[in-house]
């Protein structure tokens, strides 16, 4: 992995994997990257068992990411923005989204 990773485990035939975003906002590039434009931080992904990457996971907004796995069967992750988002997990796609605060 590029980054640090945060949680992994084995669901549905695959690895998910929530990469540490504080490992990539904390790189000394990111400062000026920030400044521009750039893809969110798509952190939460899914891989073969042959380590073929076969998703990265939807946000629920363009500059969020997230920082928690509050449930791995179904899958849920807690986003920065405040987001619960129920992830499909066989395509990374959100099922479901709440604001939390």
């Amino acid at each position: 992995m590029e980054y640090m990773v945060r949680d992994a485990f084995w669901a549905h035939g695959r690895a998910i994997v929530l990469l540490d975003p504080n490992a990539y906002l904390d790189k000394p590039a990111f400062g000026a990257a920030r400044r521009k434009s750039r893809k969110p931080v798509q952190n939460l992904r899914a891989y073969s068992p042959a380590g073929e990457m076969l998703w990265q996971a939807e946000q629920p907004e363009f500059a969020d990411h997230y920082y928690r796995i509050e449930s791995r069967d179904p899958l849920v992750a807690l986003s920065f923005s405040a987001y619960r988002c129920d992830i499909d997990p066989g395509s990374g796609q959100i099922l479901k989204k709440t604001f939390q605060k």
